[in-house]
């Protein structure tokens, strides 16, 4: 990806004019819900820019109607080129936030020079280009949402909280900022990343043991995952590629069959009774599942639910494989 194709998404008025007829073809809606939607897609959609997201800076304000992003690469930023496990370009979520703001500033900063455009209701405004002296890549977004669109009520700083803690948990080493420019201030950094999210929403009382954790890649998926023995609460949460579809999908359907089938199996093994079923799973045990997929397909604009069929024999096979080879070197994991 060139610097020339982020600025063609910002000046593409085909497109942005699509966007404004038809909002909700690309965040689901407008008012409340469509600013939420929008502020959640551009944080999600910048984390796409980086090519390792280990030590790097985002920070975010929130500043009356306005929402101000600062992205800091050490390692880069996808910049010249996009990798080829990603098919649809990551900066296309400029045009709709250009096409559904009153004012938009975009800056690039990178090999000595940051350049900044200024847009006026998705027109180009002003654009300036300035000497910088900083190491690495930065890339700035600041944006005004069309109150017409969305009225005046401001999000919730706590909706940003949330998403923002649980994507530093998502990605291990990734460091994230938030303020409202008065009062709130929050920091975020993760380093076991997973394990920290069950962690943090567990109950520590009734948590056995260490969890169980899955590092892998197959057919082209990478799929993470944290299996932590707890009788008291029921954690079922599952990422594609950073989104938590709400009613999940078949990487979910996928991931429950796998660990259920891996369990029964050192069970039967073990000669102990297999009772294990996918209705009585999070009766036992709390997960979190992230998977990274080249081209996700989901139910409705608003992502509720993943709906890849080649996702769930993906995981189920490979979270199986993991499981049982866990259990044979660490069978009283299970037991005890």
């Amino acid at each position: 990806m060139t610097d020339e194709n982020i600025w063609k998404a910002l000046d593409d008025n085909v497109l942005k004019d699509s966007i404004r007829k038809r909002p909700g073809m690309y965040i689901g809606g407008i008012g409340p819900t469509g600013l939420e939607s929008m502020v959640l897609q551009v944080l999600d959609h910048l984390l796409q820019l980086a090519v390792d997201l280990k030590q790097e800076e985002l920070s975010i304000e929130l500043s009356d109607q306005q929402f101000i992003f600062s992205f800091f690469s050490k390692k880069g930023l996808l910049l010249d080129e996009i990798p080829k496990e990603q098919y649809t370009p990551p900066y296309l979520f400029l045009s709709v936030v250009n096409a559904l703001s009153e004012q938009l500033g975009f800056g690039v900063e990178k090999s000595g020079k940051r350049t900044i455009q200024i847009y006026q209701h998705g027109l180009l405004n002003k654009k300036a280009l300035i000497p910088s002296e900083d190491e690495g890549q930065r890339i700035e977004l600041a944006f005004t949402p069309d109150a017409s669109l969305f009225g005046h009520a401001p999000l919730s700083y706590f909706v940003l909280l949330n998403r923002c803690q649980e994507l530093a948990m998502l990605h291990s080493g990734l460091t994230i900022s938030l303020t409202d420019g008065k009062k709130q201030k929050n920091y975020f950094h993760y380093k076991q990343g997973l394990v920290d999210y069950i962690f943090q929403k567990d109950d520590s009382i009734t948590r056995s043991g260490q969890p169980l954790i899955i590092n892998t890649i197959s057919e082209g998926v990478t799929i993470q995952a944290v299996i932590s023995k707890n009788g008291s609460t029921s954690i079922k949460d599952s990422f594609v590629n950073g989104h938590l579809p709400a009613d999940g999908g078949t990487h979910l359907d996928g991931f429950i069959q796998g660990t259920v089938d891996g369990i029964n199996q050192f069970l039967e093994e073990t000669n102990r009774l297999k009772y294990l079923t996918v209705d009585n799973f999070s009766e036992r045990f709390d997960m979190v599942l992230s998977i990274k997929v080249k081209r996700p397909r989901y139910t409705g604009a608003i992502k509720k639910k993943i709906r890849n069929p080649e996702l769930y024999k993906i995981v189920r096979e490979a979270v199986f494989s993991e499981v049982s080879f866990f259990l044979k070197r660490h069978p009283a994991w299970y037991l005890n």
